[in-house]
Protein backbone atom coordinates (compact mmCIF):
# COMPACT_ATOMS: atom_id res chain seq x y z
CA UNK A 1 0.00 0.00 0.00
CA UNK A 2 1.06 3.74 -0.82
CA UNK A 3 1.18 6.31 1.76
CA UNK A 4 -2.37 7.83 2.52
CA UNK A 5 -2.92 9.50 -0.81
CA UNK A 6 -4.57 13.56 -1.60
CA UNK A 7 -7.91 12.72 -2.89
CA UNK A 8 -9.02 16.04 -4.81
CA UNK A 9 -12.83 16.27 -5.60
CA UNK A 10 -11.94 17.29 -9.41
CA UNK A 11 -14.04 20.71 -10.85
CA UNK A 12 -16.75 19.65 -13.07
CA UNK A 13 -19.20 22.21 -14.76
CA UNK A 14 -22.02 22.52 -13.71
CA UNK A 15 -21.98 20.27 -10.76
CA UNK A 16 -19.08 21.56 -7.92
CA UNK A 17 -21.09 24.22 -6.51
CA UNK A 18 -21.42 25.04 -2.82
CA UNK A 19 -24.31 22.66 -2.33
CA UNK A 20 -22.16 19.92 -4.45
CA UNK A 21 -18.94 20.49 -2.29
CA UNK A 22 -20.53 20.22 1.08
CA UNK A 23 -21.49 17.23 0.60
CA UNK A 24 -18.33 15.62 -0.78
CA UNK A 25 -16.65 16.87 1.90
CA UNK A 26 -19.65 14.57 4.45
CA UNK A 27 -16.91 11.31 2.72
CA UNK A 28 -13.41 12.81 3.20
CA UNK A 29 -12.24 14.60 0.70
CA UNK A 30 -9.08 16.38 1.05
CA UNK A 31 -10.18 18.91 -1.22
CA UNK A 32 -12.72 20.61 -2.76
CA UNK A 33 -11.71 22.42 -6.42
CA UNK A 34 -14.67 25.02 -7.79
CA UNK A 35 -16.32 25.39 -11.15
CA UNK A 36 -13.97 27.22 -13.60
CA UNK A 37 -14.27 31.06 -12.84
CA UNK A 38 -13.76 33.15 -15.79
CA UNK A 39 -11.20 35.97 -15.49
CA UNK A 40 -13.37 38.44 -17.39
CA UNK A 41 -16.71 37.48 -15.45
CA UNK A 42 -14.48 38.64 -12.28
CA UNK A 43 -13.08 41.72 -14.05
CA UNK A 44 -16.86 42.80 -14.53
CA UNK A 45 -17.74 41.95 -11.12
CA UNK A 46 -20.61 38.90 -13.02
CA UNK A 47 -23.34 38.60 -10.70
CA UNK A 48 -23.54 35.11 -11.44
CA UNK A 49 -19.67 34.21 -11.27
CA UNK A 50 -19.81 35.90 -7.39
CA UNK A 51 -22.51 34.00 -6.33
CA UNK A 52 -19.95 30.61 -8.09
CA UNK A 53 -17.07 32.06 -5.74
CA UNK A 54 -18.94 31.75 -2.23
CA UNK A 55 -18.09 29.06 -0.16
CA UNK A 56 -18.28 27.41 3.44
CA UNK A 57 -16.55 26.62 6.64
CA UNK A 58 -17.62 23.16 6.34
CA UNK A 59 -15.79 22.80 3.17
CA UNK A 60 -12.44 23.78 3.84
CA UNK A 61 -9.95 23.30 2.82
CA UNK A 62 -11.29 24.64 -0.88
CA UNK A 63 -9.59 25.91 -3.64
CA UNK A 64 -11.06 28.22 -6.29
CA UNK A 65 -10.47 27.41 -9.73
CA UNK A 66 -9.27 30.39 -12.36
CA UNK A 67 -9.25 30.30 -16.03
CA UNK A 68 -8.42 33.05 -18.24
CA UNK A 69 -6.51 33.58 -21.79
CA UNK A 70 -3.93 36.11 -20.75
CA UNK A 71 -1.60 37.08 -18.02
CA UNK A 72 -2.78 40.49 -17.62
CA UNK A 73 -6.43 39.43 -17.49
CA UNK A 74 -5.27 36.59 -15.22
CA UNK A 75 -3.94 38.84 -12.91
CA UNK A 76 -6.79 41.21 -12.76
CA UNK A 77 -9.45 38.60 -11.97
CA UNK A 78 -7.14 37.19 -9.36
CA UNK A 79 -7.26 40.94 -7.67
CA UNK A 80 -11.27 40.61 -7.59
CA UNK A 81 -11.01 37.22 -6.37
CA UNK A 82 -8.87 38.24 -3.87
CA UNK A 83 -11.17 40.94 -2.65
CA UNK A 84 -14.48 38.93 -2.98
CA UNK A 85 -13.68 35.73 -1.84
CA UNK A 86 -12.58 33.46 1.31
CA UNK A 87 -10.37 29.88 -0.17
CA UNK A 88 -7.22 28.06 0.62
CA UNK A 89 -5.72 27.47 -3.20
CA UNK A 90 -5.98 28.79 -6.15
CA UNK A 91 -6.21 26.40 -9.03
CA UNK A 92 -5.20 27.13 -12.74
CA UNK A 93 -7.07 25.80 -15.47
CA UNK A 94 -4.82 24.89 -18.44
CA UNK A 95 -6.96 21.12 -18.76
CA UNK A 96 -10.29 22.62 -20.12
CA UNK A 97 -10.47 21.38 -23.98
CA UNK A 98 -13.84 22.64 -24.73
CA UNK A 99 -13.25 24.49 -28.38
CA UNK A 100 -15.20 27.76 -26.96
CA UNK A 101 -12.08 28.18 -23.89
CA UNK A 102 -9.74 26.75 -26.30
CA UNK A 103 -10.73 29.03 -29.32
CA UNK A 104 -10.32 32.20 -26.46
CA UNK A 105 -6.73 31.29 -25.61
CA UNK A 106 -7.59 30.13 -22.08
CA UNK A 107 -7.75 25.85 -20.32
CA UNK A 108 -5.66 23.59 -22.43
CA UNK A 109 -4.55 26.71 -25.33
CA UNK A 110 -2.05 27.15 -22.93
CA UNK A 111 -0.87 23.73 -23.34
CA UNK A 112 0.60 24.88 -27.05
CA UNK A 113 4.47 24.55 -27.38
CA UNK A 114 4.66 28.03 -28.91
CA UNK A 115 3.30 29.66 -25.43
CA UNK A 116 6.04 27.52 -22.91
CA UNK A 117 7.76 30.98 -22.16
CA UNK A 118 3.98 32.68 -21.61
CA UNK A 119 2.52 30.05 -19.35
CA UNK A 120 5.59 30.19 -17.35
CA UNK A 121 5.64 34.37 -17.59
CA UNK A 122 1.69 33.96 -16.28
CA UNK A 123 2.32 31.00 -13.57
CA UNK A 124 4.89 33.21 -12.06
CA UNK A 125 3.32 36.40 -11.76
CA UNK A 126 0.06 34.51 -10.40
CA UNK A 127 2.16 32.42 -7.76
CA UNK A 128 3.89 35.76 -6.33
CA UNK A 129 0.36 38.00 -6.58
CA UNK A 130 -1.50 35.01 -4.83
CA UNK A 131 -2.11 34.91 -1.18
CA UNK A 132 -2.12 31.18 -0.87
CA UNK A 133 -0.14 28.25 -2.29
CA UNK A 134 -1.28 27.94 -6.21
CA UNK A 135 -1.95 24.84 -7.94
CA UNK A 136 -2.88 23.60 -11.62
CA UNK A 137 -4.69 21.32 -13.88
CA UNK A 138 -3.26 20.50 -16.87
CA UNK A 139 -3.83 17.76 -20.01
CA UNK A 140 -0.89 15.67 -21.66
CA UNK A 141 -0.37 18.17 -24.28
CA UNK A 142 -3.35 19.33 -27.42
CA UNK A 143 -2.91 15.80 -29.31
CA UNK A 144 -1.18 12.53 -29.54
CA UNK A 145 1.78 14.40 -32.04
CA UNK A 146 1.76 17.19 -29.48
CA UNK A 147 2.12 15.01 -25.77
CA UNK A 148 4.20 17.80 -23.42
CA UNK A 149 3.55 17.21 -19.79
CA UNK A 150 6.65 16.30 -18.79
CA UNK A 151 8.34 19.78 -19.96
CA UNK A 152 4.93 21.66 -18.94
CA UNK A 153 5.25 20.01 -15.22
CA UNK A 154 8.78 20.96 -15.36
CA UNK A 155 7.88 24.53 -16.25
CA UNK A 156 5.05 24.64 -13.54
CA UNK A 157 7.46 23.63 -11.12
CA UNK A 158 9.80 26.18 -11.55
CA UNK A 159 6.98 28.66 -11.91
CA UNK A 160 6.43 27.83 -8.24
CA UNK A 161 3.18 25.77 -7.84
CA UNK A 162 2.43 23.63 -5.24
CA UNK A 163 0.50 20.99 -7.14
CA UNK A 164 -0.06 19.87 -10.16
CA UNK A 165 -3.32 17.82 -11.63
CA UNK A 166 -2.82 15.86 -14.72
CA UNK A 167 -5.77 14.42 -17.06
CA UNK A 168 -4.92 11.65 -18.59
CA UNK A 169 -6.05 12.76 -22.00
CA UNK A 170 -5.16 15.00 -24.63
CA UNK A 171 -6.98 17.78 -25.57
CA UNK A 172 -7.86 16.66 -28.96
CA UNK A 173 -9.47 12.96 -27.20
CA UNK A 174 -11.64 15.35 -25.01
CA UNK A 175 -13.49 13.14 -23.07
CA UNK A 176 -13.18 10.12 -25.12
CA UNK A 177 -11.01 7.39 -25.14
CA UNK A 178 -8.99 5.78 -22.23
CA UNK A 179 -7.10 8.11 -20.12
CA UNK A 180 -3.26 7.56 -20.36
CA UNK A 181 -1.10 6.97 -17.47
CA UNK A 182 2.07 6.80 -18.91
CA UNK A 183 2.31 10.01 -18.82
CA UNK A 184 1.62 10.79 -15.45
CA UNK A 185 4.21 7.97 -14.45
CA UNK A 186 6.97 9.72 -16.29
CA UNK A 187 5.79 13.45 -15.01
CA UNK A 188 5.90 11.95 -11.53
CA UNK A 189 9.25 10.98 -12.29
CA UNK A 190 10.33 14.23 -13.57
CA UNK A 191 9.46 16.56 -11.01
CA UNK A 192 9.43 17.03 -7.09
CA UNK A 193 6.05 18.58 -7.21
CA UNK A 194 3.37 17.00 -6.22
CA UNK A 195 1.35 14.60 -8.90
CA UNK A 196 -2.49 14.02 -8.84
CA UNK A 197 -3.61 12.16 -10.98
CA UNK A 198 -6.97 12.24 -12.63
CA UNK A 199 -9.00 10.39 -15.36
CA UNK A 200 -11.33 7.10 -15.46
CA UNK A 201 -10.76 6.54 -11.80
CA UNK A 202 -14.59 5.14 -11.02
CA UNK A 203 -13.31 2.41 -8.46
CA UNK A 204 -11.40 1.42 -5.32
CA UNK A 205 -9.41 -1.12 -7.88
CA UNK A 206 -8.81 1.00 -10.76
CA UNK A 207 -7.46 3.98 -7.70
CA UNK A 208 -5.00 1.54 -6.32
CA UNK A 209 -3.67 0.34 -9.82
CA UNK A 210 -3.45 4.09 -10.98
CA UNK A 211 -1.77 4.96 -7.69
CA UNK A 212 0.25 1.67 -7.71
CA UNK A 213 1.77 2.39 -11.32
CA UNK A 214 2.16 6.03 -11.87
CA UNK A 215 3.59 7.00 -7.79
CA UNK A 216 1.16 9.81 -7.70
CA UNK A 217 0.89 11.67 -4.57
CA UNK A 218 -2.78 11.75 -5.29
CA UNK A 219 -6.11 11.14 -7.46
CA UNK A 220 -8.58 13.48 -8.26
CA UNK A 221 -12.01 12.13 -8.68
CA UNK A 222 -14.61 13.79 -11.00
CA UNK A 223 -17.27 11.73 -12.76
CA UNK A 224 -16.02 8.48 -11.31
CA UNK A 225 -18.21 9.85 -7.99
CA UNK A 226 -20.69 12.04 -9.58
CA UNK A 227 -23.36 9.48 -8.33
CA UNK A 228 -21.07 7.73 -6.46
CA UNK A 229 -19.58 9.68 -3.94
CA UNK A 230 -19.18 6.59 -1.38
CA UNK A 231 -15.84 5.39 -3.34
CA UNK A 232 -13.74 8.52 -1.48
CA UNK A 233 -14.72 6.72 1.89
CA UNK A 234 -13.62 3.54 0.36
CA UNK A 235 -10.28 4.94 -1.11
CA UNK A 236 -9.83 6.63 2.35
CA UNK A 237 -10.55 3.75 4.10
CA UNK A 238 -8.14 1.11 2.35
CA UNK A 239 -5.29 3.46 2.84
CA UNK A 240 -5.82 3.91 6.30
CA UNK A 241 -5.87 0.71 7.23
CA UNK A 242 -6.16 -1.97 4.43
CA UNK A 243 -10.72 -2.10 4.64
CA UNK A 244 -12.52 -2.95 1.57
CA UNK A 245 -15.78 -1.60 2.19
CA UNK A 246 -18.18 -3.33 0.20
CA UNK A 247 -20.59 -0.91 -2.64
CA UNK A 248 -23.49 1.19 -1.12
CA UNK A 249 -26.51 -0.79 -1.22
CA UNK A 250 -29.85 1.14 -3.37
CA UNK A 251 -31.24 2.05 0.18
CA UNK A 252 -28.32 3.84 0.68
CA UNK A 253 -27.60 5.06 -2.70
CA UNK A 254 -31.53 7.12 -2.01
CA UNK A 255 -30.30 8.37 0.73
CA UNK A 256 -27.13 9.38 -0.71
CA UNK A 257 -29.28 11.21 -3.18
CA UNK A 258 -31.31 13.01 -0.85
CA UNK A 259 -28.62 14.56 0.96
CA UNK A 260 -27.17 15.79 -2.12
CA UNK A 261 -30.85 17.09 -2.72
CA UNK A 262 -30.94 18.76 0.52
CA UNK A 263 -27.62 20.19 0.08
CA UNK A 264 -27.99 21.69 -2.78
CA UNK A 265 -31.60 23.36 -2.06
CA UNK A 266 -29.66 24.80 0.97
CA UNK A 267 -27.27 26.96 -1.36
CA UNK A 268 -30.09 27.38 -4.19
CA UNK A 269 -33.62 28.07 -4.05
CA UNK A 270 -35.70 24.81 -4.52
CA UNK A 271 -36.59 25.12 -8.38
CA UNK A 272 -32.90 25.74 -9.37
CA UNK A 273 -32.26 22.70 -7.16
CA UNK A 274 -35.07 20.36 -8.83
CA UNK A 275 -33.57 21.68 -12.33
CA UNK A 276 -30.45 20.72 -11.40
CA UNK A 277 -31.28 17.26 -9.79
CA UNK A 278 -32.67 16.10 -13.00
CA UNK A 279 -29.41 15.56 -14.37
CA UNK A 280 -27.63 14.62 -11.44
CA UNK A 281 -30.27 12.11 -9.61
CA UNK A 282 -30.47 9.38 -12.72
CA UNK A 283 -26.61 8.51 -12.16
CA UNK A 284 -26.93 7.37 -8.65
CA UNK A 285 -29.15 4.22 -9.98
CA UNK A 286 -25.94 3.05 -12.89
CA UNK A 287 -24.96 -0.25 -10.57
CA UNK A 288 -28.27 -1.39 -10.93
CA UNK A 289 -30.29 -3.26 -13.02
CA UNK A 290 -34.28 -2.48 -14.36
CA UNK A 291 -33.78 0.86 -13.30
CA UNK A 292 -34.56 2.46 -17.14
CA UNK A 293 -37.68 3.51 -16.25
CA UNK A 294 -37.19 5.56 -12.77
CA UNK A 295 -33.87 7.46 -14.60
CA UNK A 296 -36.03 8.97 -17.08
CA UNK A 297 -38.86 9.37 -14.50
CA UNK A 298 -35.87 11.55 -12.70
CA UNK A 299 -34.41 13.35 -15.24
CA UNK A 300 -38.38 14.85 -15.68
CA UNK A 301 -38.88 15.90 -12.29
CA UNK A 302 -41.12 18.69 -11.58
CA UNK A 303 -40.63 19.63 -8.37
CA UNK A 304 -39.91 18.00 -4.50
CA UNK A 305 -42.84 16.21 -4.21
CA UNK A 306 -42.06 14.45 -6.90
CA UNK A 307 -38.61 13.94 -6.64
CA UNK A 308 -39.38 12.22 -3.31
CA UNK A 309 -42.26 9.98 -4.47
CA UNK A 310 -39.95 8.66 -7.16
CA UNK A 311 -37.02 7.79 -4.72
CA UNK A 312 -39.88 5.79 -2.85
CA UNK A 313 -41.15 4.52 -5.84
CA UNK A 314 -37.78 2.82 -6.33
CA UNK A 315 -37.01 2.02 -2.99
CA UNK A 316 -40.47 -0.38 -2.69
CA UNK A 317 -39.53 -2.05 -6.15
CA UNK A 318 -38.28 -5.62 -5.87
CA UNK A 319 -37.33 -6.13 -9.01
CA UNK A 320 -34.22 -3.58 -8.85
CA UNK A 321 -31.44 -5.44 -8.68
CA UNK A 322 -27.37 -4.92 -8.02
CA UNK A 323 -25.14 -5.18 -10.69
CA UNK A 324 -22.19 -7.74 -9.73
Amino acid sequence: MNNKPFIIAAPLAGYTNLGYRRFLKTFGVDLTVSEMISDFALIYHNKETLNMVKTSLDERPVALQLFGGSKETLLKGLEVLQEVATYDYLDLNFGCPVNKVFKNNAGSAFLKKERRDELFETVQAIVNLSKVPVSAKIRLGINEDNINVVETCKILEKAGVSLITIHGRTKAQLYAGKANYDYIKLAKEAVKVKIIANGDIDSLSKAIEVLNYTKADGIALGRGILGNPYLITQIKRYYEDGTILKDPTLKEQLEYLKQHYSLLKETKNVDRAIIEMRGIAPHYLKRFTNIKKYKVKLSMIKNEDELMSIIDEILFDESIKTII
